[in-house]
């Protein structure tokens, strides 16, 4: 793969690597620990995340003018490094969930984002620069792809890391992962109305909305919308009425139960909860069976001895919130701060491969008023690129169109973090087979992924014009023989069903970026030969269809779901195969191969040389806005029906693909320019 590339290409690959794998195991959780520790909604949630996201993609653009006008590229890297550091290092420090906790948190996040500026951009920058040397021209499209199957290859291990250290520490506790039970928990810091204050409640929802309801004729259907409005007003002003407390009381109550259960720590059969007990009485199916109402009585008997497991014996009813304080505040989020960590192991890595092997990229470590100043001291000024003004206007021009587009690419695909994470935990069967968790474990989809680069190596042996497809056919055997290993050792014979995590999903994208990104590379390869090859501007119009086409599969598996607005209890009483989240991460990550490392080979090739830095930094900013605006499209999940709010986002890419293709010729005319 890195044959006919400079050795500088594996070492920024490998460096940017290990910063992104920090990155992404703080990211699969960052959303869940907001929620968890402080009790934030889903829209605030959003909105911080959304806010995170674009201050780390949209201050490269400063980080990029630092280094052209002042350090230089290698400089500000270091420092970026340094300020990311103390960043994860702030984070994973415990804190309470109070002013401090959250200041803190702020601190952290600002750290993270602020040496992001610094080192994203100009890493990027930096190996562009290694294809200006005359060897390796023509080939930046197919290096800024391996450089992003690298950023990936870390991506892909970041949620495993997190969701292993998650589960460890809480196993260490006695506990297991249940996403309700922060949930619930959460929503008992809202405040409770008396009952005065909710009926003058009611009273002002219903007016507020009259004409909404009026419009309605039928009277079942008025009281469902009637019904609706309340549930939208308790969330928006984060008020609960007291049937709303006993009901996430009992539910803290039966998690609780089931928790200690399978622990061991409570033993009495008439007071323990089997795990089946729990899951039927979770999924709410059969509400007025005599199993339903067997289990229900179970629970609210619950003996004093139990609940002094969790606090004061003579108050049992404290027991819910007890355990739920316990479960939260002194595992969860202490997971979360390890997990948090683990971004500081791998800066460190990150810092030691790039200043170890430094002589790879130090020769081509130039900005552009660098090389003029060599140039004026050696009188040698042929080798440096300088345009006209017409040139170079034109040339910005078509990057910031670009630039517009793929803001509405990020706003849609960086919901995978955010709403497809909520998608996940509140819509998605968490309970599946041994079988279906093949495609969930980490030790599984290591074999299988080496079972696909065998057959890649083979047929690029075979077809490729050497003939030696052998290596190929031994590494398929090697990733088949670990397949078979893992079916034995983790699915034959098992019964029990496994639980997954919300977080555990965003490691299919990066898993296909590392299996296709061979695959789009011989294609490209295989075009270019036959110079069939699409333009770079035209393959990110392509790659937005692709992605209209990701959230149609979402809508799809959306239709008769209830919308955010109507779940009561957190978790959806419909629940859809993990397979629809499976098959619209495949699509978009098609869609992201299309345009995301295309798109930072477009701004190396189309950047004048005196703004590298800072039209990288540019591409990342235009990244950041789309960032932006998935926290504010974000705060629409709890207002939407489902399949309008994947809809939203199918028009806007199908709204952006349009655009592009209408000015293709000037892209185009800049690409070639």
């Amino acid at each position: 793969m890195f044959k006919n590339h400079p050795k500088g290409l594996l070492v920024l690959a490998l460096t940017n690597m290990g910063e992104r794998f920090g990155y992404y195991t703080m990211l699969a959780i960052l959303t869940l620990y907001m929620q968890a520790k402080f009790g934030l909604s889903s829209s605030t949630t959003s909105l911080i995340y959304g806010t995170f996201l674009a201050l780390v993609y949209f201050l490269p653009f400063f980080g990029g003018i630092v280094a052209d006008k002042a350090l230089g590229y290698g400089k500000t890297i270091l420092m970026g490094v340094f300020v990311m550091f103390a960043g994860y290092l702030l984070l994973a420090v415990p804190s309470e969930p109070n002013l401090v906790g959250k200041i803190m948190m702020f601190g952290a996040l600002a750290l993270i984002a602020m040496g992001t500026g610094f080192f994203k951009g100009n890493l990027q920058a930096l190996v562009g620069n290694l294809y200006e040397v005359a060897e390796y021209k023509g080939k930046q499209t197919i290096a800024f792809s391996i450089f992003y199957m690298f950023i990936n290859v870390g991506a892909f291990f970041a949620p495993s890391a997190a969701n292993s250290i998650n589960n460890t520490f809480l196993q260490k506790e006695d506990f297991t992962y249940d996403a309700t039970i922060p949930k619930n928990y959460v929503a008992l810091n809202d405040r409770i109305l008396t009952t005065a204050e909710k009926e003058t409640f009611i009273v002002k929802a219903i007016k507020d909305n009259e004409s909404a309801i009026n419009k309605e004729k039928d009277t079942v259907k008025q009281s469902k919308i009637k019904t609706d409005i309340i549930k939208a007003a308790k969330k928006k002003e984060g008020v609960i009425f007291q049937e709303d407390v006993d009901r996430y009381l009992f539910n803290l109550k039966a998690a609780g139960l089931q928790q200690l259960t399978a622990s061991g720590k409570i033993s009495d059969p008439s007071m323990t909860i089997s795990k089946s007990e729990y899951q039927l009485l979770s999924s709410r199916e059969a509400k007025d069976t005599n199993a339903i109402k067997e289990i229900k009585e179970k629970i609210n008997a619950i003996s004093i001895t139990n609940a002094a497991l969790y606090g004061d014996s003579e108050h049992p009813e404290k027991f819910a919130t007890n355990f739920a304080q316990s479960y939260v505040s002194k595992s969860l989020s202490k997971s979360y701060n390890l997990a948090f960590g683990v971004a500081c192991i791998s800066l460190i890595i990150s810092l030691l491969i790039f200043l170890l092997f430094r002589k790879t990229w130090k020769p081509i470590d130039k900005t552009h008023k660098q090389q003029l100043k060599e140039a004026a001291k050696t009188g040698v000024i042929e080798d440096v690129v300088v345009l006209t003004k017409h040139q170079v206007r034109e040339r910005m021009i078509a990057l910031c169109l670009v630039f517009v587009v793929v803001i509405f690419f990020w706003m849609s695909f960086h919901q995978n973090g955010l709403c497809m994470t909520f998608f996940a935990r509140d819509y998605t069967v968490s309970d599946i087979s041994p079988v279906h968790n093949i495609a969930f474990a980490l030790l599984s989809l290591l074999p299988f992924a080496v079972v696909v680069y065998g057959i890649y190596l083979a047929v690029m042996g075979l077809f490729g014009g050497e003939k030696k497809p052998l290596q190929g056919i031994i590494v398929t055997l090697i990733g088949l023989a670990g397949m078979v290993a893992y079916y034995f050792s983790n699915v034959h014979n098992m019964t029990d069903m496994v639980k997954i995590t919300p977080q555990i999903f965003q490691q299919f994208n990066p898993l296909f970026i590392v299996l296709l990104t061979p695959l789009s590379v011989a294609l490209f390869t295989h075009l270019a030969n036959k110079k069939k090859e699409p333009s770079d501007p035209r393959k990110i119009g392509f790659g937005m269809i692709i992605a209209a086409i990701g959230f149609i599969i979402l809508l799809i598996g959306s239709i008769g779901l209830p919308a955010p607005s109507e779940i009561d209890d957190g978790i959806s009483s419909t629940l859809v195969s993990p397979n629809w989240l499976i098959g619209t991460y495949l699509v978009l990550t098609m869609a992201e191969l299309f345009l995301s490392p295309i798109g930072l080979s477009f701004v190396a090739k189309v950047a004048p040389p005196q703004y590298k830095g800072m039209m990288q930094g540019g591409w990342l900013a235009a990244t950041a806005t789309g960032n932006l605006l998935v926290g504010v499209m974000g705060s629409f999940w709890d207002k939407l029906p489902l399949i309008a709010f994947w809809g939203v986002l199918v028009a806007c890419c199908i709204l952006s693909a349009s655009f592009i293709f209408s000015i293709m010729k000037r892209l185009e005319k800049a690409t070639n320019n």
